[in-house]
């Protein structure tokens, strides 16, 4: 007899008959969990009560209970068993909620902190270019003396110059202009908003850094927390980042460059995201390709081992990057020379 399994239920059969069946509840949640226990390959609890009395089997899942055959099972119809096509409907929207609810990880919300800690770093730059344009006007000095976060929150808690002045002790000439108290106001506003800001980017980094130690320690310690996240929201997740070619983790980043050298045979990247890295983007250009090419290689294997293994390998992976980079710092001193032009031919 041969083992089939259908939407419905499991059934033993020989030629075209049902000899025994084991139909499922007649339940679209009941139904929908058998269909995703059959999508992710276990043995439903029908199956093993059938499949003792079976020779064959229509699915390979099921090869422990028999040899694997081709089987027309075309004849066993739902309807027979008060199966309805409705009830078909209402399962497979069960399933598709819950593969959609179970596809949204932790790795798809970090990919949203770091968009959302881009956003924060473009508005800082945008509030902090503003502020100081602004307040420049009453206090252009200022620059001089204090800068980033203690910029703003100085606006924010002290205002005018002359009251800056007086909490930081100092004494000195300013070629600004005097500002009345009316005008003041929106800028130590502007000033407020941009410390906020800059705390909502120091809490949202803290929870990248967090998150990834969770979710891909590995990876988080070769390319670092922000990078690393950026790499997973480029993949799509870390089972996808796992997946790819070192070849590929190098570009993630750099698809319009890649699609301008295909179309127009521009000079190919040598690499996309990683560059932000502090051993590439520090480095001399010409040797930032093979330094980039050695940094893909070691986090695709620290994407595999956080995906799968969860084994914490980023020690041995990090000493072979120095190790390498050493090596490349060594035998790329300086640029390499440009091969010399080959003289035109002319017409005579």
């Amino acid at each position: 007899m041969i083992l089939v399994t259908k939407w419905f239920g499991s059934f033993l059969c020989v030629e075209e008959s049902v000899r025994k069946a084991a139909t499922f509840p007649k339940n679209p949640s009941e139904i929908a969990e058998r269909l995703r226990k059959i999508r992710s390959g276990e043995v439903l609890d029908e199956e093993r009560s059938l499949g003792a009395q079976a020779t064959q089997v229509y699915d390979r899942r099921l090869a422990e209970f028999g040899r694997f055959t081709r089987f027309d099972s075309s004849f066993i119809r739902p309807e027979d068993h008060g199966f309805t096509l409705e009830l078909y409907r209402e399962a497979t929207i069960e399933l598709a909620k819950s593969a959609i609810k179970s596809s949204i990880g932790p790795d798809v919300f970090l990919g949203q902190a770091v968009r959302a800690y881009d956003d924060v770093v473009f508005t800082n730059n945008i509030l902090s270019e503003r502020l100081h344009e602004w307040y420049s006007l009453h206090f252009p000095e200022l620059t001089e003396v204090l800068s980033k976060e203690a910029y703003a929150e100085a606006i924010a808690n002290h205002g005018s110059r002359k009251t800056i002045l007086s909490s930081l002790a100092l004494d000195m000439d300013s070629l600004g202009a005097d500002v009345l108290d009316e005008d003041l106001a929106p800028i130590r506003e502007l000033a407020s908003a941009l410390r906020r800001a800059m705390d909502s980017r120091r809490s949202i980094e803290q929870y990248v850094e967090a998150r990834m130690k969770q979710v891909a320690p590995n990876v988080c310690v070769l390319a670092g927390p922000i990078i690393g996240a950026r790499l997973i929201m480029q993949a799509g997740s870390l089972m996808r980042l796992a997946s790819m070619p070192s070849g590929t983790i190098q570009l993630l980043g750099a698809e319009k460059a890649m699609f301008r050298h295909l179309k127009k045979k521009t000079d190919p990247p040598k690499h996309g995201i990683i560059f932000q890295h502090q051993l590439i983007h520090s480095a001399p250009g010409w040797q930032r390709g093979p330094i980039a090419r050695t940094l893909a290689s070691k986090i695709s294997i620290a994407a595999r081992a956080d995906a799968y293994t969860k084994n914490d390998i980023s020690g041995p992976l990090k000493e072979q990057i120095e190790r390498r980079v050493e090596e490349i710092r060594r035998q790329r001193p300086t640029p390499p020379r440009k091969p010399a032009g080959k003289r035109r031919k002319t017409r005579r």
